[in-house]
């Protein structure tokens, strides 16, 4: 059996050019905060900005955001029992020290799970209830993320891109807040401000994150590397030998209706989707 190489794989890198145009919004603004609280050494937070980077790469982060960002927990000690085998039988699979990894368990009662970061694997109570070798095939999966590299790639863009986000929420929180008020106050003055008030705020947003200009293009296109990344992940765990048993999931919640809320949805919810759908991710590990 081959285990595949651990290197980026092309969605990853794709991730990667799809961001720049964010971070570097991001560090326009660091650079213009930089310039008012450091004027005698622009570079200097601009620089502390970029290695700040590493920090999200610590292994303790991926405990901290399974938590805060997907609330995951530690194993009771009878879901160790049946988690840990299941994880030493896939990393066996690949080649990978099962100690690198730290399972955690997420209360759901959705059939899912998901990898954080460099080191996280987490599943739902629900998918505990699959049978082993099911289970073992999903967890394959999500290990297939972490070998390309995928999680580490994820949050890097997102603590790079995180100034330029906050910023543009800011603005966003601001002009909704001066566009009611003026609405409240009523009269055709306060309306007439808050309008220009709001436009100016935009212009400003545009100015200091012209990222947001590409948003139109930038979000399908990071939705279909999201796809890919996906897709990339099943194909790593076919490699390892679980594609049939992954096919068993995958039928599995086409039966539970998966895929019904996608075919009702609109042409713009389906390029934003993460997600290939079942029938895509069944087809392709059918090799069709």
């Amino acid at each position: 059996m081959r285990a595949p190489r651990r290197r980026f794989d092309i969605s990853a890198l794709t991730e990667l050019l799809l961001g720049v145009p964010t971070v570097l919004s991001s560090l326009l603004i660091i650079a213009l905060v930089g310039r008012a609280v450091t004027p005698q050494a622009l570079w200097l937070l601009p620089a502390v900005w970029l290695a700040s980077g590493a920090l999200v790469l610590v292994p303790a982060v991926d405990k901290l955001l399974a938590v805060l960002a997907h609330r995951l927990r530690k194993p009771t000690r009878t879901e160790n029992v049946v988690l840990e085998p299941i994880l030493e039988e896939v990393c066996g699979a690949a080649g990978v020290d099962p100690r690198r990894y730290w399972l955690r368990v997420q209360n759901s009662k959705e059939i899912n799970a998901m990898a954080v970061g460099g080191h996280v694997v987490g599943v739902s109570t629900a998918a505990m209830g699959l049978p082993p070798d099911q289970l073992e095939a999903v967890l394959a999966h999500e290990l297939g993320h972490h070998l390309a590299g995928h999680t580490k790639i994820s949050l890097l863009r997102w603590w790079y891109e995180l100034p330029a986000r906050v910023t543009v929420g800011a603005v966003l929180t601001v002009g909704v807040g001066i566009y009611v008020a003026g609405h409240k106050i009523g009269t055709p003055t306060a309306r007439v401000v808050s309008v220009v008030l709001v436009l100016a705020l935009g212009v400003a947003a545009v100015v200091v994150s012209p990222w947001v200009l590409l948003v139109p293009v930038i979000a399908p296109l990071m939705a279909l590397q999201s796809r890919r990344a996906e897709l990339h992940a099943d194909r790593v765990a076919a490699e390892l030998g679980y594609g049939p048993l992954l096919l068993e999931v995958l039928q599995r919640w086409v039966r539970q209706g998966h895929d019904l809320h996608r075919a009702q949805a609109g042409l713009r919810a389906r390029m934003l989707a993460s997600h290939p759908s079942c029938a895509q991710r069944i087809s392709r590990l059918r090799g069709k």
